[in-house]
């Protein structure tokens, strides 16, 4: 299995309305072909945010994973 932590900003709003931009630790993993992400909590456990057992191409086809840093790059890439 292939792992790497790494950050993401994200946008959040608080019950006033006002944004901040606040950047979360996130471990990927790539197992057997399937990708998952998880959020790094403050106490070093995960949460799983994401699953995915394929990458969906831009034609709406679906492949392999080709490896880790592909599975970092489309979460980077989604909201």
């Amino acid at each position: 299995m292939a792992q790497i932590d790494f950050t993401k900003e994200t946008t959040q709003f608080d019950e006033n309305g006002n944004t901040a931009i606040v950047t979360v630790n996130h471990r990927a993993t790539l197992d057997d072909g399937v990708a998952e992400v998880f959020i790094i909590n403050e106490d070093d456990t995960l949460d799983s945010i994401r699953y995915q057992p394929w990458k969906t191409n831009g034609d709406g086809s679906r492949s392999n994973w080709v490896d880790i840093n592909e599975v970092v790059d489309w979460f980077q890439n989604t909201d």
